[in-house]
């Protein structure tokens, strides 16, 4: 018999979730709410320290779309 080996569950390739500098606790993902037509959408802002007294947050820079006026 030939032994094959074990798949495990999860998926590959992700990014690790960033270690706050002052603590060195893991970080928290931090969702803004937004609404469009109608429809609440949580938009990732960035990484808060889950930590109560630490306060270090990293901030998510937004790609701005360039919209050009139709005349």
């Amino acid at each position: 018999m030939t032994e094959t080996k074990k798949r495990r569950q999860g998926q590959r390739g992700t990014t690790p979730k960033p270690i706050c500098p002052k603590c060195g606790e893991y970080m928290r993902r931090m969702y803004a709410h937004e609404s469009i037509n109608g429809k609440r959408l949580y938009i990732g802002a960035g990484w808060a320290c889950p930590s109560i007294n630490c306060n270090h947050i990293i901030k998510d820079f937004a790609e701005l779309e360039n919209i050009e006026d139709e005349n």
